[in-house]
């Protein structure tokens, strides 16, 4: 065993080996893990794991999936409850104080430095959206001290599952099926020296585009596919109808989201000839913008606006107007309703002036091409059009 974690007592180690195993495989019980891109966690030596952080059950997922034991970079604060005391010892975690960040960044490169596989939530915060947050400037002062890899990490299906905030709740739910099926991903480890929030973010991507392939390798069409990636972020929700008038060629152009995600996740469409009192959100393009800059005020209404004039705010009092983006019949990116802030987390935005909304996870960017699995030959961007810090999909700024 490499590092500090090899300087414990005997017995300490073979009680967090025990724990570790049997804990894992209660895990596995529940959870079915498959996992990609091992080969990219070292054999031996230390690295920074740097995963997308979607779940109070992520530290679960990571180590049924990493074939090394994991330590973990945690808040001291989360010491004063008893099941997180228990995981801090049975994991051996790394345990900081958020007060005291050079402390914290110096016990977290010690770690790494001295042989130990260190997962590091660059987030500092999990994800309401489902999507990436902007990731923190500290990931890059812990990678300019360190002499080991960096590793993106995805893990595809935790969004979903009662430990995330789909449904706009952590745990108060019931599961939507057991065992839940989680797909891992270790994505093309990074050299240190030269990574940036930048290069993170992108690794970040592509993992979760390995992680979507896994889940699709049995087979599975571009519809099918993107319909899932939909699923994937918290806007249309789950088990739930959504709207949409008869006559918008949306309805045909978009066989993702009347087809894929409406299957896979129960989302009934419900086709309507005029705009009614609704019991779901909107989904259209110019036919249902046109009729609602016309139409008077009337009852409340989300609109989920694939139109081409998307970016562009719809000036009406009574309609929550969320922005997204479609290309070639595949969404690329969605907007959606800001999610609750719990008293002491940070407010996370799902939408922003003059984008349209969040890029899915399972795409990532290759110079002027959105690529993925439901799109394997890419995607060109719309002119002028780039993906921000926090993970928007920004319109070109008019002159």
């Amino acid at each position: 065993m490499n590092g500090p974690q090899a300087k414990a007592p005997l017995h300490i180690r073979v009680q967090r080996v025990l724990l570790r195993a049997v804990g894992l495989v209660l895990i596995r019980m529940v959870y079915r893990v498959r996992v990609v891109g091992t080969e990219h966690v070292p054999a031996e030596g230390g690295a920074l794991l740097l995963p997308h952080h979607v779940t109070f059950a992520d530290a679960f997922f990571i180590s049924t999936a990493c074939p090394r034991p994991v330590r973990f970079v945690m808040d001291d604060a989360v010491l004063k409850h008893a099941p997180v005391r228990w995981f801090c010892s049975v994991f051996n975690t790394v345990n900081i104080r958020r007060n005291q960040s050079r402390e914290a960044l110096r016990m977290t490169v010690e770690a790494v430095n001295s042989g130990d596989i260190v997962c590091y939530f660059a987030e500092g915060q999990l994800s309401r959206t489902g999507a990436p947050n902007e990731l923190k400037r500290g990931v890059e002062l812990i990678a300019g001290k360190l002499d080991a890899p960096l590793v993106p990490l995805w893990i595809d299906g935790a969004w979903g599952s009662i430990f995330s905030f789909e449904r706009n709740v952590f745990f108060r739910k019931k599961p939507h099926r057991l065992p839940h099926d989680a797909y891992a991903a270790f994505g093309q480890p990074l050299a240190a020296a030269s990574a940036t929030t930048r290069t993170i973010r992108d690794g970040l991507l592509r993992a979760s585009a390995d992680a979507l392939r896994l889940r699709f390798s049995g087979g599975g069409t571009p519809e099918e596919i993107n319909g899932h990636q939909i699923g994937q972020v918290n806007a249309l929700p789950w088990r739930k109808p959504f709207m949409a008038l008869r006559s918008d060629s949306l309805v045909e152009s978009l066989p993702a989201l009347f087809d894929g995600f409406s299957q896979e996740f129960g989302a009934r469409a419900d086709l309507e000839d005029t705009i009614v009192d609704s019991h779901g959100p909107w989904v259209g393009g110019e036919v249902l913008r046109r009729r609602l800059e016309i139409a008077p005020a009337g009852h409340e209404m989300d609109f989920y606006d694939f139109s081409a004039r998307a970016s562009v705010p719809l000036e009406k009092d009574h309609v929550r107007h969320f922005p997204c983006l479609a290309i070639a019949g595949r969404v690329i990116s969605m907007s959606m309703p800001d999610p609750a802030t719990p008293g002491s987390g940070t407010a996370q935005a799902g939408s922003k002036p003059g984008s349209w909304g969040r890029l899915l996870p399972g795409w990532f960017i290759e110079g002027r091409m959105v690529k993925g699995p439901a799109a394997p030959g890419g995607l060109p961007l719309p002119e002028g059009a780039h993906v921000d810090e926090e993970g928007f999909v920004v319109a070109a700024v008019a002159p």
